[in-house]
Order: structure tokens, then C-alpha cells, then sequence
């Protein structure tokens, strides 16, 4: 692909609704590797993929596979929470826990509209680590879920008291294209800590999963 055509074919993913800027990476045979868009709020992500997919086939007669197409939003947070799709976050089905031998092992389910979402981690099976990976398995439940290269890593649980109520707290940190962002999350212990515990770790990410959403 030419200097020219990469430049006409950014040129025709910017006149897509919603989005701000667009930039393709080539390889040394100038195949399209990546193409990086960004967009307002207000439009689902896998919206603006189809869009670009289709721009490229009908004006250059370009096949682009989605899994190249990136697409981050900016805007205001709330006004991205608001327009998300409930369907897009996922809650919480079922927690079991299994120990032997003294270690734990911590399986976490996880339901994002048709989807069922799984993580399982293990470690020493102490009273703080089995709430700590509970955490971990909560965050490999939804790798699948957001964009290659993005991470979440448990920094801290804790289970302390606010107005004679126990609440579970977590904080996670999220890597994301070389830069960290520290992310807290809380949830009401009821019946069982371990839910509390994955509710938690949900309250923290599921603001993220919005422009993470793996497209």
C-alpha cells in the first residue's frame, strides 16, 4: 500500500460517525497490521468496527479481519457508562472455593449478555489469600473480555467496617498501552464474603469495560 492510498484510506475512516482520528500501521509488504481509531462517546465500539470494515471493502476493496481494528473512546465517563449496553457488564452467576493440601483454588463465573465468562486461580490457602484469589480469578474471568495488551493486576482486598456494615474492598491497578491507572472497587458483604469480594473487583473494572470491550 502506497503513501498516497494509507493516507486516503485514514482519510475515509475519519468521515465515520464518531470518529476523531484514525491511524493504519503497515507492515514491510505494506499489508495493513493495525488500524487505530478514535471515537467520541455514544457509539458501541463493534458499531464503529463494522463501519470501518465496510468503508475499506467498498471504497478500496480492502478485507480488513476485525481483530486488527482497535477503537478507544474519549469523552466524559459518565456519559460512556450511560450508553453502554447493560448486556456488556458482566455480574456475577456463581463462586466456589476448593482447598486441599492447604492450597485454595477459587473458580468465579461471570455472565456478559449471551456470554459465560470464566476464571480460576489458586494459591496458599491463608484467610487474606483465599480472598485475594478470588480477586485474581475475577480478573482472568474477564481477559477475554477487554483488548489485547490490556491488563489488571490485584494490589489489595480487605474486608473492613463502615456504619457497623462489613465492605468488602479492592484495588486493582489497570496497565494500558505503557501506563498504569489505579482502580478501587467496593461491595456490602451480605451472606457470603467471597461475592462480596468478586462484586467488589467488578465495581472497579466494569467502568473500564466500555472502551476495553475486546472487538
Amino acid at each position: 500500500m502506497s503513501s498516497e492510498s494509507l493516507t486516503n484510506c485514514e482519510h475515509a475512516i475519519k468521515q465515520i460517525k464518531s470518529v476523531m482520528a484514525a491511524r493504519i500501521k503497515t507492515n514491510n509488504t505494506g499489508e495493513i497490521e493495525e488500524i487505530h481509531v478514535l471515537a467520541g462517546p455514544g457509539r458501541n465500539p463493534k458499531q464503529v468496527v463494522r463501519d470501518v470494515e465496510s468503508v475499506l471493502i467498498a471504497q478500496f476493496g480492502l478485507q480488513v479481519d476485525h481483530k486488527k481494528i482497535s477503537v478507544a473512546q474519549v469523552g466524559d465517563e459518565e456519559e460512556l457508562l450511560e450508553s453502554a449496553a447493560p448486556s456488556i457488564r458482566p455480574r456475577l452467576t456463581g463462586v466456589t472455593l476448593r482447598t486441599v493440601n492447604n492450597l485454595a483454588e477459587a473458580r468465579v463465573e461471570l455472565s456478559a449478555g449471551d456470554q459465560i465468562l470464566e476464571g480460576i486461580a489458586e494459591g496458599p490457602a491463608s484467610t487474606y489469600n483465599k480472598l485475594r484469589i478470588f480477586v485474581d480469578a475475577t480478573i482472568k474471568a474477564i481477559e477475554s473480555f477487554t483488548l489485547e495488551g490490556c491488563l489488571f493486576v490485584a494490589d489489595d482486598v480487605a474486608i473492613t467496617v463502615l456504619a457497623k456494615h462489613q465492605v468488602a474492598q479492592v484495588a486493582i491497578t489497570m496497565l494500558a498501552e505503557g501506563r498504569e491507572q489505579p482502580l478501587v472497587g467496593c461491595a456490602m458483604v451480605g451472606n457470603d464474603v467471597r461475592e462480596a469480594v468478586v462484586k467488589a473487583t467488578l465495581d472497579a473494572v466494569n467502568r473500564k469495560l466500555r472502551v476495553l470491550q475486546n472487538i
